[in-house]
């Protein structure tokens, strides 16, 4: 019934449909950079100030110890630098700054576009065409559910999967309906916080949706509250019971590799 529900919302609402009648908190944050810093910094401050929002509105307890075990530990990947003192993701973030200056956010918080960073580091054609592929490295099954609904524009309906992957404007947008789809169903459905609701949101993008309704599901079950930093300690824990699954890996390791990325570009601008 919630799945059935949340169709039928998100058809009527839209692409368009994405902001909410009460403006959420992290508004009031993201806008507060000093207008006379360059434009790499406003953006970096910007996306590392909304992460830290949502952060530490969520975290807490056992969860947020979890949290920074897993972020300490992904730091120097994130960090690394090559040979000539090259790090990958300011690099994807510089590349992107151009786009992402003008870029239709659609209601949403600019720390979603740390997501194309971490995934392909900005690069149009990186991965896999018959998998993970593109700026988002979306699948094409994704894809071909998006290109069924009703209300994206008519752009993404029409452009081949592979083009419209590796085209910065539409793989965006149509990264944005998959990222609407999932936060509406957290913040609206599930009745999240909206700083939980980004978080599972942004696992979600990766572990997928499934994944986090089942865990979400077994700790209600079991009379654990479901907050983000209640799951965020479930994932951990799983993982730490399988350490070589490769699946609890990247669901752990997502949003705190997220988080570094938001802190290592504003500590380089």
């Amino acid at each position: 019934m919630r799945l059935i529900r949340l169709a039928l919302v998100c058809f009527c609402c839209g692409l368009g449909g994405v902001v909410q009648a009460n403006e959420p908190a992290w508004r009031k944050i993201v806008y507060q950079v000093p207008a006379e810093t360059s434009a790499a910094a406003q953006m970096a401050s910007k996306q590392y100030d909304l992460f830290a929002f949502f952060v530490s509105n969520a975290l807490q307890g056992k969860g947020k110890k979890d949290f920074e075990t897993v972020a300490k530990r992904v730091k120097n990947k994130i960090q690394w630098k090559d040979n000539n003192g090259t790090n990958a993701y300011n690099e994807a973030f510089l590349r992107s700054l151009p786009f992402v200056k003008a870029v239709d956010l659609q209601g949403m918080p600019d720390s979603i576009l740390l997501i194309p960073y971490l995934e392909s580091q900005w690069h149009p054609k990186r991965g896999d065409k018959a998998g993970d592929y593109g700026y988002w490295q979306l699948t094409p099954e994704v894809l071909k559910e998006i290109q069924t609904l009703d209300y994206v524009p008519t752009a993404l309906k029409t452009t081949g999967i592979n083009k419209l992957r590796a085209d910065a404007t539409l793989s965006t947008q149509a990264a944005q309906v998959h990222l609407h789809r999932y936060h509406f169903y957290f913040a609206n459905v599930a009745g999240f916080t909206e700083s939980d609701a980004w978080l599972l949101t942004f696992t979600a993008f990766n572990w997928g949706a499934g994944n986090v309704k089942r865990m979400l599901a077994a700790m209600q079950s079991e009379g654990i509250e479901a907050n983000f930093a209640n799951f965020y300690h479930r994932l951990y824990a799983a993982h730490q019971a399988k350490p070589d699954d490769i699946s609890l890996r990247a669901g752990v390791e997502y949003v705190p590799s997220l988080w570094n990325i938001a802190q290592l570009l504003k500590d380089s601008h």
